[in-house]
């Protein structure tokens, strides 16, 4: 869709406004000066949001960092970070190629979502939807981490490239015995990964996703079902 195409300007128009509603003022403990970096809570939930085009950025991941340590997680039981980069994704972004935001994820934040035990990972840059599962042991409880990739909003769609090679990461997160699940993986053809968006369900400690395609064909991720619990089968 062209840059200046009227429907591609309303809709941003109404995302950023949608999104406007959320962003806490400058001045805000819930807000990094300078930064569109955010934090804030909706029942029992709590999402953050950073930029991780500067992922490397050490003043972005103190502030992250220190709204992890001081949160209230018996008010918010639900921990679900969005941001740009994905840690894993089997797109043309992903795969084989390990872009450095991608690597500053991985060994800088996923660590971090780790020790404050982070429910739900959130990400685009890849056009088409991806789904990891991670599975991590802390204190002797194993804990689960979704990691989805939904760049199905209405850019050209893409299609799946390579699995990516995790051994360094995993390796790196053997104390915790951190295994990864490609849940979902995308379709060899762009059409095979049609347009889409994520409806997550809260009720009180668990989850359900559900993935609603665009299009005359139902959109069915998850071995033939658009819609999961994210339940960890070890728990």
């Amino acid at each position: 869709m062209p840059a200046g195409d009227p429907v591609r300007m309303l809709g941003l128009h109404n995302t950023l406004t949608a999104m406007s509603k959320l962003i806490p003022p400058e001045g805000s403990p819930r807000r990094l000066g300078g930064y569109p970096t955010y934090t804030f809570g909706y029942g029992n939930s709590f999402f953050i949001a950073f930029d991780s085009n500067i992922a490397i950025d050490p003043l972005q991941l103190a502030w992250v960092t220190a709204q992890l340590e001081h949160l209230d997680r018996a008010r918010y039981r639900h921990v679900i970070a969005f941001f740009h980069h994905p840690p894993f994704s089997s797109g043309p972004h992903g795969g084989i190629t390990v872009e450095p935001q991608t690597l500053a994820i991985r060994e800088s934040y996923m660590p971090l979502f780790r020790r404050h035990h982070v429910r739900m990972i959130v990400t685009g840059h890849d056009h088409l939807y991806d789904h990891w599962v991670e599975r991590y042991v802390d204190r002797g409880t194993t804990y689960r981490l979704d990691s989805i990739v939904t760049g199905g909003g209405g850019a050209p769609l893409y299609a799946y490239d390579s699995e990516p090679d995790l051994q360094r990461y995993l390796n790196a997160g053997a104390a915790q015995s951190v295994r990864v699940e490609h849940l979902a993986a995308p379709g060899p053809m762009a059409v095979d990964n049609p347009h889409h968006f994520v409806v997550v369900q809260v009720d009180g400690d668990r989850l359900s996703l559900e993935v609603v395609g665009i299009g005359p064909t139902p959109f069915t991720p998850f071995s033939g079902k658009s819609r999961i619990d994210l339940v960890d089968r070890a728990n």
